[in-house]
């Protein structure tokens, strides 16, 4: 009961509404950071499935657990083409009529409820209020694509997840998806809890207590979802006790980290005394009409002790993140400046990641500081400083459970009837 009134109370919030802005479920970083993220790194696989699909005459399956209010399905099918022109104004990969069946599975009535009140005029999508865990697979037909996404697999433990992921290689088809998503074990949002003890599972007591103002949040006493915290080996020990149980070939095609730096809880600080309002800042980049102080965006990462490839890891990053933050300042002050001096010059010895947002911003600017159309700043310079620091994060995240998120995309090898 304690896990569903976490989300009860978020629901009856109103903060769980499909609103976008800078703070709430739906903010600014969900839908154009993160969102974006598991499209970019989905899309290739995606787009070799759906290529087959269409080959073949059939249409896609989707099966999304812990669905939510339906977001998987908004997620997936904002997916892009790979290869489209800017003429063309038709650009996703997934076609509504391509899409023969999508079913979500969700524990909490009230989400489920929000799901059916937004999609039920879709003949093809059907939500039923169930435990994932407890899915009589047997009994459903075959998926091209088993979804999940924002720590779903979290509330399950390791044993847990070994045996739904083998149940759903045992359903799936050749070649079918599966997206698996963890809470990250080294995410620097929880630094206070993490452990180099991988022999034992980590959980943590989850507040959803961002969705509130600051000032409420000291008001409010706030129920708590209890979820695990996975590193890259412990997820990989899953995938491959996944293989053994189902007698399936399982890839690993990807595994990657997601919001690093600016995931929820940056803001709340409830988990590290430590963590800077990033996310706040990175919301303000995408706001219309809005100028965001750029120097709240330089990172002070506060190391840990016995943490040496994790600190190595986020000094890097750190020190990329605010290279790319820094030379955006400079090079705004260089166009203020009545007689500015040269313009700050790109560092050779950065990673090619941070060389080619700078060089990216960098065009940008030079080519659209002179603009009178509105206030270029707000409206196009800042949206794609957060783009840039986005693409950032995919260049240089290694897939360590350094970020909020940590996500495996995998892929069925079966002989053909199996």
């Amino acid at each position: 009961m304690c896990q569903r009134s976490a989300y009860d109370e978020a629901i009856t919030s109103g903060q769980y509404q499909k609103v976008a802005g800078r703070i709430g479920k739906y903010d600014n970083v969900r839908r154009l950071w993160e969102n974006e993220v598991m499209r970019l790194f989905l899309q290739p696989y995606l787009q070799r499935m759906v290529d087959r699909k269409r080959q073949m005459g059939e249409g896609l399956r989707i099966l999304d657990l812990g669905c939510g209010s339906g977001d998987g399905y908004e997620l997936l099918m904002g997916v892009k083409l790979g290869d489209t022109g800017l003429s063309s104004h038709a650009n996703v990969a997934i076609e509504p009529e391509l899409l023969e069946f999508y079913k979500g599975i969700d524990l909490n009535p009230g989400l489920i409820a929000q799901a059916k009140a937004t999609y039920d005029h879709h003949p093809n999508m059907a939500f039923a209020l169930s435990n994932f865990n407890e899915l009589d697979l047997e009994a459903e037909e075959t998926y091209d694509l088993y979804f999940t996404s924002y720590g779903t697999l979290s509330h399950n433990g390791r044993e847990q997840n070994t045996h739904l992921l083998a149940k759903l290689a045992q359903n799936g088809r050749d070649g079918s998806l599966i997206i698996s998503d963890w809470l990250g074990r080294y995410s620097y949002e929880w630094q206070t809890l993490w452990s180099n003890d991988l022999s034992r599972e980590q959980w943590m007591d989850y507040v959803i207590s961002y969705i509130y103002p600051e000032e409420e949040r000291k008001h409010r006493e706030l129920s708590s979802i209890t979820l695990a915290l996975l590193s890259r080996r412990e997820v990989l020990d899953i995938i491959e006790g996944a293989r053994r149980q189902s007698a399936v070939k399982i890839r690993l095609r990807r595994l990657f980290d997601r919001s690093v730096l600016v995931g929820r809880h940056m803001d709340t600080r409830d988990y590290n005394p430590h963590a800077q309002p990033l996310r706040q800042r990175v919301n303000s980049l995408f706001e219309p009409n809005t100028r965001t102080d750029l120097e709240g965006l330089l990172v002070n990462y506060v190391p840990k002790d016995s943490f040496p490839a994790i600190n190595e890891f986020y000094a890097m990053f750190q020190s990329s993140w605010n290279a790319l933050v820094g030379y955006v300042i400079a090079l705004l002050r260089h166009y203020d400046a009545a007689k500015a001096s040269s313009r700050p010059e790109i560092e050779r010895h950065h990673p090619r990641a941070l060389r080619m947002a700078i060089a990216e911003m960098r065009r940008l600017i030079a080519t659209t500081y002179r603009s009178k159309i509105g206030d270029v700043r707000s409206n196009i310079i800042e949206p794609s400083l957060g783009y840039a620091l986005r693409e950032l994060e995919m260049g240089l995240q290694k897939g360590l459970g350094c970020g909020h998120g940590l996500v495996a995309i995998l892929e069925l090898e079966k002989e053909q009837g199996n």
